[in-house]
């Protein structure tokens, strides 16, 4: 989940605080400052961006802390105060719920735990996020993800406002797809990731002028792939997700870090396979370390590319049995319509909108909506 929150942290403990941090960001909010003890915590309480989230750790000396940070809670009640202790007392608890803390958190931390709570602030924040983000990943080259994530974004963008997210970043077509030349790239943004706002994503996007879509492209330089970092991607997708109503990213099958934090913040995770044997058991494999990541198989959907009307040696009810989840779409084949749209660098629904494939597009974008679609 990405949330839209200005936090402050503090903690004496510096490996706490920089987990913490790195955690926030990771998830789209703001950290405005990290603080080994709270003697700035009333002057920054008072500054125009106030904290709507502040995490304290009472430790080493939790009660005696609490009586002196409790004083602000009561003073600044439009702050959320989560407060953290590696020894749970019944009486300390009751003290921090008195004086007004939000949350009483047991180090240490437990990020499922957690991640409630900040959602919660964020509600009452009034920072719930506004787009959906999905994710498209591959399991294997070749496969059409790039395709169909155009395909589905351009699909989106007849009515909503949306952008897609080149994150192949070295492979990565999606402004080839759409005859882009972009001025900048995901890697020029990450370069001023630590004041990333409105202005600066409005100038790295590139806009395709037939269907109204925002693209940010992957580096023009293979080496400035190195410089697309978990924490500057986090940022990225906090400013992205205030902006449009859908965020579409054509990614990558991988559990590095930068891609754990695609797919755990994803709505969305759409794993796109062809019938044939390598390609369902990647897809099998990769399903099984979602599993392990903890991922909710409601945000996973299976959608099939380049389907024969008959002649397939493996069956959709096949994928379906082998993967322990539902085949949610499938693609027909038209390798010729998908390759003459590539080539001519416009996809398939604007270039031939009357082909099966572009009605199935536009259906798959319906479905990942939350409408039916048959």
């Amino acid at each position: 989940m990405y949330v839209q929150l200005n936090c402050l942290i503090v903690d004496a403990d510096a490996t706490n605080r920089e987990e913490l941090s790195s955690f926030l960001t990771e998830h789209g909010a703001t950290v405005l400052a990290v603080l080994p003890s709270f003697e700035r915590l009333p002057s920054m309480l008072h500054t125009p961006e106030a904290p709507n989230l502040v995490l304290i750790n009472l430790d080493p000396h939790a009660p005696e802390t609490l009586r002196q940070v409790g004083p602000l809670i009561r003073q600044f009640p439009q702050a959320h105060f989560f407060l953290m202790t590696a020894e749970i007392d019944a009486q300390l608890v009751m003290d921090a719920m008195h004086f007004g803390a939000k949350e009483f958190i047991p180090l240490p931390v437990n990020p499922e735990k957690l991640m409630p709570g900040i959602e919660r602030v964020a509600h009452a924040s009034g920072g719930d996020r506004r787009a959906k983000v999905v994710h498209f990943i591959p399991t294997m080259g070749g496969c059409g993800a790039t395709t169909i994530a155009c395909n589905v974004a351009a699909s989106l963008a007849k009515s909503s406002k949306t952008v897609l997210l080149d994150l192949d970043l070295v492979r990565g077509a999606v402004a080839t797809s759409f005859d882009l030349n972009p001025r900048y790239t995901i890697a020029d943004v990450m370069s001023t990731a630590e004041s990333l706002d409105k202005h600066l994503v409005d100038n790295a996007l590139a806009v395709h002028r037939g269907s109204g879509l925002c693209v940010l492209a992957r580096p023009e330089l293979v080496e400035d792939s190195q410089r697309v970092s978990r924490a500057g991607f986090g940022r990225l997708m906090n400013v992205l997700t205030r902006l449009f109503d859908y965020v579409v990213v054509d990614s990558c099958m991988s559990v590095d870090p930068l891609y754990a934090a695609a797919i755990q913040g994803s709505d969305l995770n759409v794993l796109v396979l062809q019938l044939n044997v390598p390609s369902v058991r990647n897809a099998e494999r990769f399903i099984n370390a979602l599993r392990r990541m903890g991922v909710d198989e409601h945000r996973l959907k299976v959608v099939v590319n380049r389907v024969e009307k008959r002649n397939n040696d493996i069956s959709i009810d096949d994928v379906s049995k082998s993967l322990g989840v539902p085949v949610s779409w499938t693609v027909p084949n038209d390798f010729r319509t998908a390759i003459d749209a590539i080539n001519f660098g416009q996809p398939v629904v604007l270039r031939n909108p009357r082909a099966e494939m572009s009605t199935s597009f536009g259906k798959l974008a319906q479905m990942l909506n939350g409408r039916n679609a048959h």
